[in-house]
């Protein structure tokens, strides 16, 4: 373990620190500069997490073959032909003076912990190789802008929709493949388009959309006039794959000039999310599609593609990719157009991500915004260190892959809202399908302007509230995408908002804790119609008759309905799709079980040959009843026969676990633990699963804070499963029960607070 008490001398540091942990091992940092707090943050972050970052860096810059060979040779080629590496390069060239300067304070401070440690780490004992780290500052910020490169890809929304509505297209008929997807409602919301240009109503899609991405968020804030404390309340819960240790890192970073609290993530410096002592703030992702696919036309020799009218030459990148048990590199041969890399490879699932390589057979080339700008290190500074709206609004305007929906609050009263992010404007076309690549009739040409992004201030109504669901209405005027996420969680979010005057930190608490589904209400009814053919269905169905729509952990008929959605799913759409494609676009699509929500309700109220096989309502149920037989069996086997026994939280559990974990004797060391789970996509505590794979949560609350700005020291916040990758710490899995519960630990902000919660106190000193 590393040092937490005592004096160490590192050796870079201007003058002293000072780290003091709390019961729930959060650092807390005071430093005399901006450098020396950096130092200490890289400090904390590689000596709690220091093979996670190794892990993450290597993953981001398509290296992690080097240490596990071939079992990940295709990730590494799959990031490589994307380029995560090629563009890290770019952007790092690009960094701005502040962000270099706290890149290097990261990765100095980095460089003592691993030179200090008194041990490798465990992983790395394990796997027998010495711990990397970059070998100097350049190198550092090309780690640095990877991980930004592979944090904006898994946040970024559109290619993939676009393969599968031609795949989809292609195998279905076009006409078929719209009324399988139907376009996402529209929600009123306290939102306005910025700028003065004119409204026109926006172009509504004529051809597919698909079910949107399920890695979504929550946020909320209301105002004074709505809080007990006279003062705004803010809430947050980014959804994020389950992962073991936390992808978020809690801190506090003090120095003259910043005074800032929330989590970090363990390869930057400075808090993504959290509060300083006058705003607040929290984030969701705002869906914008800012990728695109383009159709090539290539010579019959392959070097070359077509650009109206002429031949250009591909641009081919040798990428070289060490292999562990290899005395010769792996060769990859990356071709470009002018819109990017070719692709031929997607990926599936979460719990266990593949990559289907091959799964390509059109030569695809994919532009996107990642590829071309990220987030800088001062971006975050910036937004650390504003002292109101304004300021908080022009540090925002950098944040420019991934867009996010970014509620915020203020001592003096004030709430807001701000899209951000770099959305193209498309000379032709909505970015829903592959376009011609030949000509530059589908071109971008420039960015919607920031000061036109959707930002509210101070609305009315006294509240602003996102769920990844379309953030404005009709009038506006530009197209930031058709990928938002269905609207049930910003609509069941709202309905508890408004369902009293005034709320404290307790009501936040319980709107984290909530099951209620939407969705549920919708697809019901219709389960209720069939007509039971035995006993065994007719006590089912009897069961949802009495249901409240609570996907709690207890709930029997919770288990009942998931599992007839997850076997009707696969009754009417397996024989249409085929076992790839099936699997690509629901069974282990990455990030959604949209279907669910989406389209079973339209199919079942309007029945026809197409999913059932006849038109009316005696095909449907015919297929609904086999479901339902499919379903009983497979929860008879895994529950027991005894119905009214039967809990979803049997079926839906998260378990937090190393990724060496898969090494049986090191299993239970590296597994954090495994927790009962309510809740499904579309409910406000989310807990998505893959209906491929199994019922396990793979998707969940990465992070809930309730920031009271009446009393910083009055906020909360929970992470699971703990703030350490140690398996020998204390804190390695002391939040995954807490964490299950929504059940949130203090956040001590000022000094008084920080030394009253103080366990351990440690100074590093300039040598």
């Amino acid at each position: 373990m590393p040092s937490f008490e005592g004096e160490l001398r590192a050796p870079g540091l201007q003058g002293p620190v000072e780290i003091l942990r709390d019961r729930w091992g959060v650092p807390h940092i005071y430093a005399s500069n901006i450098h020396d707090l950096y130092f200490a943050q890289g400090y904390v972050l590689a000596a709690e997490r220091g093979f996670q970052i190794e892990l993450l860096a290597r993953l981001a810059l398509g290296r992690l073959s080097e240490v596990f060979g071939e079992l990940t040779l295709p990730v590494d080629r799959f990031v490589r032909t994307v380029g995560w590496n090629r563009a890290a390069h770019r952007i790092a060239a690009r960094r701005d003076d502040l962000s270099r300067e706290i890149e290097g304070a990261i990765h100095a401070g980095g460089r003592f912990a691993l030179e200090s440690a008194p041990a490798p780490p465990l992983e790395c004992q394990v796997l027998e190789v010495e711990p990397w780290a970059p070998a100097d500052e350049e190198e550092a910020g090309i780690v640095g802008a990877a991980f930004a490169v592979f944090m904006a890809w898994s946040l970024s929304r559109g290619w993939d929709n676009d393969l599968l509505r031609a795949e989809l297209a292609a195998r279905l008929g076009p006409d078929v493949v719209p009324m399988l997807f139907p376009d996402v409602p529209i929600e009123q919301a306290p939102v306005r388009p910025g700028g003065d240009g004119h409204a026109a109503r926006l172009a509504l899609l004529e051809r597919a959309v698909l079910p949107p991405s399920g890695q979504g968020s929550n946020n909320w804030v209301v105002s004074g006039k709505r809080s007990v404390t006279g003062k705004p309340l803010l809430a947050d819960d980014p959804h994020l794959a389950v992962a073991c240790p936390s992808l978020w890192f809690e801190c506090h970073l003090s120095a003259p000039g910043v005074d800032v609290a929330g989590i970090a993530l363990p390869l930057g410096g400075g808090v993504v999310i959290g509060h300083n002592d006058r705003i607040a703030w929290g984030f969701t992702n705002t869906e914008g599609d800012v990728q695109d696919l383009y159709l090539e036309r290539l010579s019959d020799d392959g070097t070359k593609y077509e650009a109206n009218g002429s031949w250009e030459p591909l641009v081919v990148h040798r990428e070289e990719i060490a292999v562990r048990g290899r005395d010769e590199p792996e060769v990859l041969e990356v071709r470009e157009t002018r819109h990017g890399p070719i692709l031929d490879s997607y990926l599936i699932g979460i719990a266990e991500p593949a990559v289907v390589e091959g799964g390509i057979k059109q030569p695809y080339a994919l532009r996107w915004v990642g590829l071309e700008d990220g987030v800088q290190p001062s971006t975050i500074h910036r937004l650390d260190t504003a002292r109101n709206w304004d300021e908080f609004r022009a540090a925002l305007e950098g944040w420019t892959c991934p867009g996010q929906n970014v509620v915020y609050a203020d001592v003096d009263g004030n709430i807001g809202y701000q899209l951000t992010g770099k959305y193209p404007i498309r000379r032709a076309g909505d970015g829903t399908l592959p376009v011609p690549g030949w000509n530059d009739e589908h071109e971008w040409d420039g960015w919607i302007p920031y000061e036109e992004l959707p930002r509210a201030f101070n609305p009315e109504v006294g509240y602003i509230a996102t769920a990844n669901h379309r953030p404005y209405d009709e009038s506006y005027r530009h197209n930031i995408g058709h990928e938002f996420l269905p609207p049930f969680r910003a609509r069941r979010i709202v309905q508890l908002l408004t369902s009293r005057e005034r709320h404290s930190r307790e009501t936040f608490a319980a709107m984290q804790r909530d099951t209620m589904s939407l969705p549920a209400q919708l697809i019901t009814p219709y389960l209720l119609e069939v007509e039971p053919e035995d006993d065994r269905q007719k006590q089912a169905i009897a069961l949802l008759g009495e249901w409240d729509h609570d996907l709690g952990i207890d709930s029997a008929p919770a288990a009942i309905y998931q599992a007839w959605c997850v076997h009707l799913s696969r009754t009417v759409l397996l024989p249409l799709l085929g076992e790839e494609l099936f699997t690509h676009f629901y069974g282990r699509r990455q990030w959604t079980t949209g279907f669910h929500y989406q389209v079973l309700p339209n199919l079942l109220a309007f029945p026809t040959a197409t999913w059932f096989g006849a038109d009316g309502i005696e095909a449907r149920d015919r297929a609904l009843r086999q479901a339902l037989d499919a379903a009983l069996d497979e929860l008879t086997s895994r529950l027991g026969d005894e119905m009214t026994a039967w809990r979803w939280g049997a079926l839906h559990r998260a378990r937090f676990a190393g990724r060496l974990a898969i090494i049986p004797d090191l299993s239970e060391m590296l597994t954090a633990g495994e927790v009962e789970l309510g809740g499904d996509e579309q409910t406000i505590n989310q807990g998505l699963f893959e209906p491929g794979w199994s019922y396990e949560v793979v998707v969940a609350p990465s992070w809930r804070q309730i920031l009271d700005v009446s009393d910083w020291d009055a906020s909360v916040g929970v992470h699971a499963p703990g703030q350490s990758g140690h398996p020998a710490s204390p804190h390695f899995r002391d939040q995954v029960e807490r964490w299950a519960r929504v059940d949130h630990h203090p956040l001590p902000f000022s000094r008084q607070a920080v030394e009253a919660a103080a366990e351990t106190t440690l100074r590093l000193l300039p040598t």
